[in-house]
């Protein structure tokens, strides 16, 4: 069940993207005819504005229609904007991903994620009539030092008391540190150990100020970018091995998301599954300027044709031109999918046990 949540956090990533365009087309007084959540069949709709607001039954993505997408004859559509015009529409969906991106990696830094090198040892149980239930130590205790070493683990604790010895425990409790002293038992009952205690080991949180996680988020954004478009370049080179450089399809995608939520759902940290969006979205911004047909980079790639032949390639071969590109997307996305099956990725280790 943990892989459906690739389908909430793509369809924000696409709607957001399909946003981008949307914004943009009205501020430039572009004519909307619809703007929809997920694919047909239509479940709700209404029209505002003279714009068709959908909700459709496939959850999975979304989409604008601009007017005259391919007909520049169409007062207010969007194929008779001049080139500007066109260009900044087709570039805001890549955009606002990349906007996303940022505020995704921002969120993880600033709540932050349990540091397994920042661990505090909580006191879990004392059992009745124990040298700890007698000495006062209580469930929720941080224990910071035992006999003047600092304890960072249970084993840390079992190391620095003796039985038969006197210990000095320091706890934090309510904020304030207190000084508990006990004798360990040299014969404890069978399943009790010497204090009679159950500890447990937590890892902190490692956080950021806020101005210092925006910093974060600009720079991990740039970098996947940055990634993203050297990496057929490094792998040439044999600076990246060749499964850092293999695409991915939807199969392995839920598969990253599933594992991103299992993590979420074991430590209660939103950190994994915003990374991944973050990434998710910075890659989805760099695909989709890619200059192919049928993706908003083929499209920007025929106005920068027109703004040097002077004229632009008619609307038709135009649209013969992105509708096989779409072909030969989907085609490909299928081998990408198939490959995902027969070869699963290793995933990430978020550093849950």
């Amino acid at each position: 069940m943990e892989r459906l949540a690739i389908i909430p956090i793509l369809g924000l990533l696409i709607v957001a993207h399909e946003l981008g365009h949307f914004v943009v087309a009205r501020m430039l007084g572009i004519v909307v005819e619809e703007f929809a959540i997920g694919f047909p069949p239509r479940l709700l709709s209404t029209v505002r504005g003279g714009v068709r607001y959908s909700l459709n039954l496939i959850p999975f993505g979304a989409y604008v229609r601009l007017l005259g997408e391919e007909d520049p004859s169409v007062r207010g559509s969007f194929a008779g904007q001049p080139k500007r015009a066109r260009a900044l529409v087709l570039a805001a969906g890549s955009g606002v991903n990349f906007l996303l991106a940022i505020f995704a990696f921002t969120l993880a830094y600033g709540t932050g994620w349990p540091d397994p090198s920042n661990v505090e040892v909580r006191v879990a149980e004392t059992l009745p009539g124990s040298p700890a239930a007698t000495a006062g130590l209580a469930v929720g205790d941080v224990i910071r030092e035992a006999n003047g070493a600092p304890v960072l683990s249970a084993l840390d604790l079992r190391q620095r008391t003796r039985p038969g010895e006197l210990v000095e425990i320091v706890v934090e409790r309510g904020g304030t540190r207190l000084l508990i002293t006990m004798t360990p038992r040299a014969d404890p009952p069978e399943g009790q150990g010497p204090l009679g205690i159950r500890v447990e080991a937590h890892a902190l949180p490692t956080r950021h100020d806020p101005l210092s996680s925006v910093v974060f988020g600009v720079r991990q954004a740039v970098e996947v970018v940055g990634l993203t478009l050297a990496a057929p370049a490094m792998a040439i080179r044999g600076e990246l091995p060749p499964d850092m450089l293999r695409p991915i399809g939807l199969p392995g995608m839920s598969q990253l998301a599933g594992d991103a939520a299992t993590a979420v759902v074991q430590t209660g940290w939103l950190f994994p599954v915003l990374i991944l969006a973050g990434v998710f979205s910075a890659g989805l911004a760099v695909a989709n300027m890619l200059p192919l047909p049928a993706l908003d980079g083929g499209r920007l790639f025929f106005v920068l044709i027109e703004a040097i032949r002077g004229r632009r390639i008619s609307p038709e071969r135009e649209g013969l031109i992105h509708a096989a590109g779409l072909m030969l997307l989907l085609s490909l996305m299928l081998v990408i999918s198939y490959y995902d099956v027969v070869r699963p990725l290793p995933g990430i280790d978020w550093g849950v046990k």
